[in-house]
């Protein structure tokens, strides 16, 4: 039976009835529930039901957002993965079922609840530390978005919406940016995927622009960490791949803004692929999954006038894509 189906059959009970009801359904309850029941009763019949209800939900969400950070300690730690004393070996296999059941608790709790914003931290927490499972070895899968059966494009957009129902502050907007464009990546899915579920939240110009910006400036702030001496090689690689999926972000937003032609210079001349060519292959690959015809040809003609000599594969579709604007 549901509340509502209830309610409605309690607001017509005799009232002898309704007691009978209520007391042989409280018999059911083991003593130790009872316990729990008698205060909350008395509370209600007192009419502080609304403080009692108040204080359970801030316990219960201490205790999990204790669980949580526990967890995303042990796990940091490889304790679900490598031979320790803290996990027993036969509980590091569950840690799949652990985090399905974090995100289902997260992701209940309502924007107008006091512990909403900490929900969110704990929820990006969680998503972080998939996107470093898909790197580096931390549980006994090379695919954890697959393990705890979530697409990565799909927790990372909730993760996006309930940050926003925060507020479209440049810190959340910077922040989504990089989450989107670096970290690791599931099997099933690249960053352009991220990208653009990121840029599908941004209903509007002001924040499009806000976004450009905020992009912007964390590729100045890249291209600073790589003009430091001493860096490895694997360190400049993943430097180089953050300013190209940053760029890439910032041509998919300059579609959104229809400011794409006044974009290209900035994209070609940021871009770390090794060379011109690659850049343009890029650029039209991205106009490709748009289904963006008109800007896949403007884009190509760009690069001709960069004296950039496209590949064969590209000069194809450049001709048959002015075949299909000319018919």
């Amino acid at each position: 039976m549901k509340v509502q189906e209830l309610r409605q059959l309690l607001s017509t009970a005799d009232r002898t009835l309704l007691e009978k009801a209520f007391v042989e359904s409280y018999k059911q309850f083991s003593k130790a529930q009872k316990e729990e029941l008698d205060l909350m009763i008395q509370q209600i019949l007192e009419g502080k039901e609304e403080k009692l209800s108040t204080k359970k939900n801030a316990v219960e969400f201490g205790e999990l957002e204790q669980s949580i950070n526990d967890f995303l300690i042990n796990a940091h730690a490889q304790n679900y993965y490598a031979p320790n004393r803290t996990i027993p070996k036969s509980q590091r296999p569950k840690w799949r079922f652990l985090v399905k059941n974090f995100i289902k608790e997260l992701m209940n709790i309502p924007l107008e609840s006091a512990n909403y914003a900490k929900s969110v931290k704990l929820l990006t927490d969680l998503y972080l530390l998939m996107c470093e499972a898909c790197n580096y070895y931390l549980f006994s899968t090379d695919d954890p978005f697959r393990s705890i059966n979530w697409q990565q494009p799909d927790l990372f957009h909730i993760v996006v919406t309930r940050t926003f129902a925060l507020g479209y502050t440049r810190e959340n907007i910077s922040a989504l940016l990089t989450y989107a464009a670096t970290g690791g990546l599931s099997r099933e899915s690249l960053y352009t995927n991220q990208e653009l579920v990121l840029i599908s939240e941004l209903k509007n110009s002001d924040v499009r622009y806000i976004a450009m910006e905020e992009a912007k400036k964390l590729v100045s702030y890249t291209q600073k960490k790589l003009a430091q001496s001493g860096l490895h090689r694997e360190q400049r690689f993943y430097l180089e791949q953050a300013i190209n999926e940053l760029c890439d972000t910032m041509l998919l937003l300059s579609v959104k803004l229809a400011e794409t032609a006044e974009f290209l210079p900035f994209y070609f001349a940021t871009n770390f692929e090794h060379s011109p060519e690659v850049i343009l292959y890029r650029a039209l690959w991205l106009m490709d999954l748009l289904d963006e015809d008109e800007l896949w040809l403007q884009i190509y003609e760009y690069g001709l006038k960069k004296k950039i000599h496209p590949r064969d594969e590209l000069v194809k579709k450049y001709h048959k894509r002015i075949a299909r604007v000319v018919s």
